[in-house]
């Protein structure tokens, strides 16, 4: 293997992405937009920008990669909050779909996808593929149906399912314009979408490959984020909100400053996928 490749493996896969297209003149195009808030939102003139206090961390809960900016507590969501430095919603370097591999998503097929991909065993890729291969593979449970996909014709299929409702709608994060790593976020506006709602997660893999499930106990919510400099439209994210983590990590609540139980909630990149009703 060249030191090259090498290096590459070591490196793993990082947040994946992949274009989606949203055609705003589809008769749901209206849901990226807001339109009364299902809760109340105040604008205060006076009211200081109040940066986050999530620092620049990086933690995992339910396959979910949390990054700068990304995990808050719902009670800090205000209009007028300023989003951490080095918050981005945008993933680059995407796997693409891949029509021609047929092997299933479990684990006794480890060696087999490695082989295919050339991958070596020991990597951080090798690694990754596997802790994938076991999270695809872990029998469905029905108070949290969940199942790994490859083909986002079937994920919506499931989400339909799942859902028990046809028409389930996709929402996803849109950058309007370009981001960099020193653009800066303050929340303009927020507004309520759903708590019937089928999130798709993308995983390290060597093609794209999504963990979709159906929560419960969760709120969607579509926030509208505004550069801090000039005030414009950035960012309209996809936000999910758990209200009960009575059972999360204690390390959660010991960043985001929180207590046990109380609602937290995370920003979706522009790579995730949620399907509501």
């Amino acid at each position: 293997m060249s030191p090259a490749k090498k290096k590459c493996e070591d490196k793993g896969y990082g947040a994946s992405a992949y274009a989606v297209h949203w055609d705003p003149d589809h008769p749901h195009s209206e849901e990226n937009g807001f339109g009364t808030s299902a809760y109340a939102v105040d604008w205060d003139p006076d009211h200081p920008h109040s940066a986050s206090d999530v620092p620049e961390a990086t933690a995992k809960h339910h396959q979910i990669k949390v990054q700068t900016g990304m995990l808050f507590l719902k009670k800090n969501l205000h209009v007028g909050t300023v989003l951490p430095k080095g918050t981005t919603f945008s993933r680059a370097g995407a796997p693409k779909p891949v029509d021609s591999i047929s092997t299933p998503l479990e684990s006794k097929h480890l060696r087999t996808i490695l082989a295919h991909f050339k991958i070596h065993h020991g990597s951080m890729k090798a690694k990754q593929v596997a802790e994938t291969l076991e999270s695809c593979g872990k029998l469905d449970d029905k108070e949290e149906p969940h199942m790994c996909f490859t083909s986002r014709e079937a994920m919506a299929r499931f989400a339909t399912k799942a859902l028990g409702a046809i028409g389930a709608r996709a929402a996803v994060t849109r950058i309007h314009g370009h981001e960099t790593p020193n653009s800066m976020y303050a929340v303009a506006q927020i507004a309520q979408l759903s708590s019937n709602v089928v999130p798709c997660h993308p995983m390290d893999f060597p093609y794209e490959v999504f963990y979709c499930h159906r929560p419960k106990e969760v709120q969607a919510l579509r926030v509208q984020l505004k550069g801090l400099k000039d005030g414009m439209p950035r960012v309209t994210a996809t936000a999910m909100c758990h209200m009960n983590t009575s059972d999360w990590d204690g390390q959660y609540f010991e960043l985001l400053g929180g207590e046990r139980g109380e609602t937290i909630c995370h920003y979706m990149p522009t790579n995730y996928i949620m399907f509501y009703y």
